[in-house]
């Protein structure tokens, strides 16, 4: 009879050791849920470090080319100053699809930056105030600002002829605005935007004319007018505030 005794008390002592044992487990897999959440809930409801801010903010630059309408990118009218040093109007005359950048380049522009992996290239054409003067602009697409700041530097210096094509419109006074036309370019960089410029007479002048310096003056304001329609997308593309009053980013 005490046998007996013996092992129902052994068989009560192990479920209650056993009982006890998961009973612990269960505690501490609440205690575990319980850190997790608030563990959990502290990452989400803290401020960006400054490094995931500004991460934020060169993706979101980084993508506007595909989000920011046309028009945006490429305003309906730009100032520039004419030779005069008076503030005249460019009008746009028209907007490129995007466009292959190997398409929109000279051959040997269009091998520098092919191995940056350039995506795309938007472009679009204004005219000056008085017709004269016409500029295509080009907007190659890199994969970061390093990239972007590397292509400048692999087409520095850059002369009218060497970079980017005109995109003349037929039926209007850009028509005539083709490469033999071009008397001068530019380039610069922001963001992972290579912003491009060439800018000649519809008159059919050759640009080499200019570019040898016939008509000073015009080439300088070729020059205006290129620039200026450069800031303009450069400003759309890449201007921001403070990282941490944009609408997704709480810092």
């Amino acid at each position: 009879m005490a046998s007996v005794e013996t092992a129902t008390i052994t068989g009560r002592s192990r479920r209650v050791r056993r009982l006890a044992a998961l009973v612990t487990l269960v505690s501490l897999g609440v205690a575990a849920i319980l850190a997790g959440g608030i563990g959990l809930r502290h990452e989400l409801s803290r401020g960006a470090t400054k490094a995931e801010a500004a991460a934020a903010l060169a993706a979101e630059i980084g993508s506007r080319w595909e989000r920011l309408p046309a028009g945006t990118i490429f305003p309906a009218t730009v100032s520039y100053q004419d030779v005069a040093g008076n503030t005249a109007t460019a009008t746009l005359v028209g907007i490129k699809p995007p466009a292959a950048c190997q398409a929109a380049l000279e051959p040997a522009a269009a091998a520098q930056i092919r191995r940056l992996r350039c995506t795309t290239m938007l472009r679009a054409t204004y005219v000056s105030a008085g017709g004269a003067l016409a500029a295509t602009i080009g907007i190659a697409v890199l994969r970061s600002p390093a990239a972007a700041g590397q292509a400048e530097r692999s087409l520095l210096p850059v002369s009218p002829g060497s970079a980017l094509h005109t995109v003349p419109y037929p039926g209007t006074i850009t028509a005539r605005f083709t490469d033999l036309a071009r008397g001068a370019a530019g380039v610069q960089v922001a963001g992972p935007y290579l912003f491009l410029y060439t800018a000649g007479y519809t008159d059919t002048e050759p640009g080499s004319a200019v570019a040898a310096g016939l008509g000073a003056g015009g080439s300088g304001e070729l020059q205006s007018l290129g620039v200026a329609i450069l800031g303009a997308a450069e400003n759309a593309l890449t201007s921001h505030g403070n990282p941490c009053s944009m609408r997704d980013i709480s810092c």
